[in-house]
This record gives C-alpha cells, sequence and structure tokens, in this order.
C-alpha cells in the first residue's frame, strides 16, 4: 500500500512548512529512519524521516513551496508496489489542492450493506494515539482538511463524544474603511503564527493572580553567583533563578504542570519550562527540559545553549517540543505587573514584572526592599483559584527564601 510522507506538526504553533531541500530523489531506496527533506517553519529546522521502507516514488511537493501540516511530501512504494502517483505541486497548483495517496481499491460490501470508498487519511499523532487507546480507526469520522482523521477525532471517538461540527466558511473580511496608511505589513511567518496563536488563547476562559514578591535575598544571591559561576564563565541573570523555583513549584504542584486537552487535563510526568524570547518579528519559547532535576547553574547553562541555536537560526524539534509551564519577562522593558497569555495546551504562564528597590514595613519598621510583581494567567477549565493561589504562593516563598537553591 503507498505510503504518504507527511509534514508534521512540531509543536501547537506551527501551521506550515518551507520545504528547504530533497535529500532523496525519486527512485532512490528508503530505509526506516531516513532523512528524506530539510524543512523549515516559522519554530523550528528540521528533517523529516521516513517511517516506513521502500522507493521513494513520487516528491508531491518541490523544493521552496510551502504547504500546510498535514500536507502530502512525497509517496513511497513497496519495492515492485504500482499505484496511480498524484502529480507534483507548482507554482501554479491553488493552495487548497493539496495532493493525497492513491485510493486503495475499494473494500468488500459488509452483509449489512455499505461499500469501500477512498482510503482513510490519518495523521501520525491520531494513529498513535489510537494505538494507545485502543480505537479502531474505521470507526473515527475525520473532521480535518479532506476528511482526515485527527487526534481530536480519536480522542472524541474513545470518549464517545460526538465529532464537532465543521465550521462554518469563514466571511470575507469587510473593505477597510479607516483613514490612509503609511505603511501596509501583511503578516505573514512566525508573526502570523503568534496571530493565530493569541487568537486561540484568547478563547480560553483565564483569570489572572497577582502578588507582590520580596526578591532582596534573590538580589543578594545573584551576587554570590556572579562570583561561584566565574570559573564557568557564565554571568547569572534574575531569569535562571525564576526557571529554578518555578520548576520546584511545579514538581510539587502537578495540577500546574499540565496540558488541557478536548475534555481531560493531562498531568505531565516531566517538568519542562518554557521561557519567551524575542526575536525579529515577534517571540518563541524554547524549553528548558526536565529542569526540576536541574541545579540553577546547570538551568543557566541550558538557556544559554538554546537561545544562541535560537540566534543561530539552528535549533532542533526538541528545543521547542514538550513544554509544559512557560514564563515571560518584561520587566527589563519597565513593565511593572502585566496578564500574560497562555501558551495553549499548557494551563499556567508566569509573568515577571521589573524588580524596584521601595519602601516597606518589616517587624514594624520602614525599611528599603527589592520588590517585583508577579502575574499567574491559569486556564480555570483545569483549575481554580484556591490550587492556583497555592502555587503562586509556593513560587513567592521559595524566591524570597531562595538559600535552598545553593544547598
Amino acid at each position: 500500500m503507498p505510503y504518504e510522507v507527511l509534514l508534521p506538526q512540531w509543536g501547537m504553533g506551527m501551521n506550515d512548512g518551507l520545504i528547504l531541500k530533497w535529500l532523496k530523489a525519486e527512485g532512490d531506496k528508503i530505509a526506516i529512519g531516513d532523512a528524506l527533506v530539510e524543512i523549515e517553519s516559522s519554530k523550528v529546522n528540521a528533517d523529516v524521516e521516513a517511517a516506513e521502507e521502500g522507493i521513494l516514488a513520487r516528491i508531491v511537493v518541490p523544493e521552496g513551496m510551502v504547504v500546510d501540516t498535514g500536507s502530502v511530501l512525497a509517496i513511497i512504494l513497496a519495492e515492485g508496489e504500482e499505484a496511480d502517483l498524484p502529480e507534483p505541486l507548482t507554482a501554479d497548483t491553488p493552495a487548497a489542492a493539496v495532493p493525497v495517496a492513491p485510493a486503495a481499491p475499494a473494500a468488500p460490501a459488509a452483509a449489512s450493506g455499505g461499500g469501500g470508498g477512498d482510503r482513510q487519511q490519518v495523521t501520525p499523532i491520531a494513529r498513535r494515539v489510537a494505538k494507545e487507546l485502543g480505537v479502531d480507526l474505521s470507526t473515527v469520522t475525520g473532521t480535518g482538511p479532506r476528511g482526515r482523521v485527527t487526534e481530536e477525532d480519536v480522542r472524541n471517538t474513545a470518549s464517545g463524544a460526538a465529532a464537532p461540527a465543521a465550521a462554518p466558511a469563514a466571511k470575507p473580511a469587510a473593505a477597510y474603511s479607516g483613514p490612509p496608511a503609511k505603511e501596509v505589513e501583511k503578516l505573514a511567518g512566525l508573526r502570523a503564527t503568534i496571530a493565530r496563536r493569541m487568537t486561540d488563547s484568547g478563547q480560553i476562559p483565564v483569570v489572572t493572580l497577582t502578588t507582590e514578591v520580596d526578591v532582596t535575598a534573590a538580589q543578594s544571591m545573584m551576587e554570590q553567583l556572579v562570583r561561584d559561576w566565574r570559573r564557568e564563565r557564565i554571568r547569572p541573570q534574575f531569569q535562571d533563578l525564576i526557571i529554578k523555583v518555578v520548576a520546584q513549584a511545579l514538581s510539587e504542584h502537578p495540577r500546574a504542570n499540565a496540558h488541557f486537552n478536548v475534555d481531560e487535563v493531562r498531568m505531565i510526568e516531566s517538568v519542562n519550562v518554557g521561557f519567551a524570547m524575542a526575536v525579529k518579528d515577534g517571540l518563541v519559547v524554547p524549553v528548558i527540559h526536565e529542569a526540576d532535576k536541574k541545579s540553577a547553574l546547570e538551568i543557566a547553562q541550558a538557556v544559554r545553549d538554546v537561545a544562541k541555536r535560537v540566534r543561530d537560526n539552528s535549533v532542533d524539534v526538541d528545543d521547542y517540543s514538550g513544554g509544559t509551564f512557560s514564563v515571560t519577562n518584561l520587566g527589563h522593558y519597565g513593565v511593572d505587573a502585566f496578564n500574560p497569555l497562555l501558551n495553549p495546551p499548557e494551563v499556567g504562564i508566569l509573568g515577571l514584572g521589573r524588580i524596584v528597590e521601595k519602601p516597606v514595613i518589616v517587624n514594624g519598621e520602614v525599611t528599603t526592599r527589592s520588590m517585583m510583581w508577579l502575574g499567574l494567567t491559569f486556564d480555570h477549565r483545569a483549575w481554580d483559584g484556591a490550587p492556583a493561589g497555592d502555587f503562586l504562593q509556593a513560587i513567592s516563598r521559595y524566591l524570597s527564601d531562595p538559600g535552598w537553591i545553593t544547598e
């Protein structure tokens, strides 16, 4: 049976990819795990690997073309197998005309009636989830493009939920009637991806809790770490301590270290903290994996390493994958406090304001302390104000008394 090589979705923010370079040619023998094609997306550059062996019979999408995730990039046939192959895309191919592999022969009609039909199109993640949940894919109705079965379709079938109705066709945008523009910038690439992600995030019922925390002791620790880390040639940043503190709090509050998916909250085993990083035209969120098992120095080293890969445009899939909670810092822009937007499917994000010296009352006396505002935005479908408040309180406690970090 023909095997479709599909453009995978590396991370929730990836919607399409640019075909940079084909590493195999039509007629080449293909082994499982062979790198087939280099892809550039708004999030990551990576290779698509073969999941089946055979002969690369047809390259469907040529180099230099951008296609949506889930699109068929190529067809692999078993040795000696023949099939009607789709024509390669060209610059004149309509964007909606994403080819699929040839239809399989019609299945024999069942005794109760009904016939075969086109071969069922299933995303790779949907196949994996179906196997995990024991779902027969033949019973799943696909709601993706051209009836493709998605992960959500599989989970809906497993839970007995009805498949969501197809979304109505989008209405064309009304003609702009405002004043003349000096310049018009069409959203594309990373900026367009961010716009879509923020729209998705805005549909989620969220609550933001804020608190002001005394970081005087943390500031003193930074001075100590400057001396301790000198031999490692790493200058500590306050974000390094924040990631360490957040990771510790996440390890004790599993409800915060979770993903929301359709009708379930999935508490994730590993603590993977993402940190927002400004880049040209927007921001990205690299991930520090298993941050709770790393020392503050190891976190600092990991942050520097992945930040360098982002700047060099040499990140890989893992750098953006698997995040369970995010941190975003606007303090160095002079921002005191703000409501950060969620990074779905994560259920929480922590926003950091600037550090300000101000007079406060300690033990009945007025003194000067370094203070900072924290803003915790959480998905109210996944958890409630009381546990979210406990989590924010834990972060504040660990940050105001950080001696444990270097013990």
